[in-house]
Parts: C-alpha cells; sequence; structure tokens
C-alpha cells in the first residue's frame, strides 16, 4: 500500500466560456441538445463542464 495515491490525469476536452454560453442560451431556449452535446464530448471533465453550462443558465436578479 502506497503512502500517496496518484489519480491520473484528467482525459478528455474542457470547452471554451463561449461554447458553454452558447450551449447555456440554447438551454434557456427550450433545446437541451447543444448542452447535452458538450457535456458528452467533455470525457472526464463533464460534471465541470454540466455544472458552467448550469451557471451561465441563472440570471443576474439585478
Amino acid at each position: 500500500m502506497s503512502l500517496f495515491r496518484r489519480t491520473p490525469a484528467p482525459v478528455g476536452y474542457r470547452p471554451t466560456d463561449a461554447e458553454v454560453a452558447d450551449a447555456a442560451a440554447r438551454l434557456n431556449g427550450g433545446s437541451h441538445h447543444a448542452a447535452y452535446e458538450l457535456a458528452a464530448h467533455s470525457g472526464d471533465y463533464r460534471r465541470e463542464t454540466a455544472m458552467r453550462i448550469l451557471g451561465h443558465c441563472v440570471d443576474d436578479p439585478e
């Protein structure tokens, strides 16, 4: 048993802010396909991508 556990580096694609904003705008418009495809192609970054998209979907209350 080793003292430190080394996990492999994440494999996948990390989308740009513009791609995330576009997917969020389409999701707000009622279409989930762009957000789903972007998250599906993100590999190990899938959860992070989904949270970024949802974060962009939230409207500022001001």
